[in-house]
């Protein structure tokens, strides 16, 4: 993990100065590409992109559980999360590429 996320202004300034475009069109590119990947994880459940890897929509089974406040044990609904699958370029980019 990076010691310090990059904020999306530092990616907006980033894509603004490598493709010599204002930051409010940098903003507009970087918003229709999160969209795009947001609207094809909800259609399809999953985006790859070659050179990173893959997003995928997992679904998590409902589990028992015990609350200790209440002393009683109870069933989740289950859950849904992202799961991430690094490409093998990636990996060697990050040098994992064992």
């Amino acid at each position: 993990m990076a010691e310090q996320d990059m904020p999306r202004k530092a990616v907006i300034t980033q894509v603004a100065g490598d493709q010599g475009v204002s930051k409010i069109d940098a903003e507009r590119i970087v918003r229709t590409v999160l969209e795009a990947v947001a609207s094809e994880l909800a259609k399809r459940g999953r985006f790859h992109i070659a050179e990173i890897g893959s997003v995928s929509v997992a679904t998590r089974p409902p589990r028992r559980y015990f609350n200790p406040r209440t002393l009683s044990e109870d069933v989740s609904h289950g859950d849904t999360a992202l799961k991430i699958n690094i490409s093998k370029q990636m990996r060697e980019r990050l040098g994992n590429g064992d």
